[in-house]
């Protein structure tokens, strides 16, 4: 992909771990690449589709200024944050911080963090059997994109039966596609921290819930831990899942299974 660079620009700021860091203040170097599709601005003339990358530097500068944090990894991730949410052109950004005057006292040229963070495409399944359901869908939405995870597509809410054996309430769904810089399992704890907010108290496993999100898919990422499974693994045997997975997204290929959301979908339905 096109990509804009920026090299070395040196900002003074007050950031480290010790207070004679944040009391006198050093040297910051930052160098970066953006990725994003230059053809509209190349061909157009089209602004909407560039970067003014003045602005940009000024607006780093000042984003790096505004306050003072510990760790160099912090200030490198809010910036590429704060880009990303200034900038939704911007696809791709890796990020390097400097910090030349590290106090080391050693020989050293600098040291430096580097941040890399890629756009990805995410589907959600969100669902909700208490109190107002389609209520509780609809806050769960705002408080995704609150986070900055920018929602593309939403099914259609559909009322199915319980899943799992246990007696409940008919449940309210839905399945979302969503665009993200969050990795996957960044992206799994932001949805378990949404669900914590709203309520959600986990007592009966597969049983009555006020909101519950669960993470899909993440492109075609295969994950196997502890923490996270991807895809998600009951996928092919839910068929309220991938009624609402194909009216958005039927022909997106299971990267396990290997076949359309279509397909399982009417297999299931036999």
């Amino acid at each position: 992909m096109d990509q804009l660079r920026i090299k070395d620009l040196e900002i003074f700021a007050f950031h480290g771990l010790f207070p004679s860091e944040k009391e006198l203040g050093q040297k910051f170097v930052i160098s970066a690449s953006l990725s994003y599709d230059m053809t509209k601005a190349a061909t157009e003339l089209d602004l909407e589709s560039s970067i003014h990358y003045g602005e940009l530097c000024q607006q780093w500068t000042a984003w790096f200024q505004e306050n003072t944090e510990d760790l160099i990894e912090t200030v490198s991730y809010k910036l590429v944050e704060r880009t990303f949410e200034t900038y939704p052109i911007v696809q791709e950004i890796e990020l390097e911080l400097k910090k030349p005057w590290a106090p080391v006292h050693l020989p050293l040229e600098t040291c430096s963090v580097t941040i890399h963070r890629r756009k990805q495409r995410a589907f959600i399944a969100l669902g909700s059997n208490m109190g107002d359901k389609r209520g509780n869908l609809k806050q769960a939405l705002e408080k995704i994109s609150a986070r900055g995870i920018r929602i593309l597509k939403e099914s259609s809410v559909i009322t199915t039966e319980p899943w799992g054996g246990v007696e409940q309430e008919n449940f309210a769904n839905q399945v979302i596609e969503v665009e993200t810089w969050l990795p996957a399992p960044i992206l799994l704890e932001t949805l378990l921290s949404i669900e914590s907010e709203m309520g959600r108290v986990r007592e009966v496993h597969w049983g009555p819930r006020l909101i519950d999100l669960d993470l899909l898919f993440v492109e075609d990422q295969v994950i196997y831990n502890d923490n996270l499974i991807l895809p998600h693994p009951y996928i092919a045997e839910r068929l309220f899942v991938l009624e609402s997975l194909q009216e958005i997204a039927p022909h997106f290929i299971h990267p396990v299974l290997g076949q359309s959301i279509r397909h399982l979908y009417q297999e299931l339905k036999k």
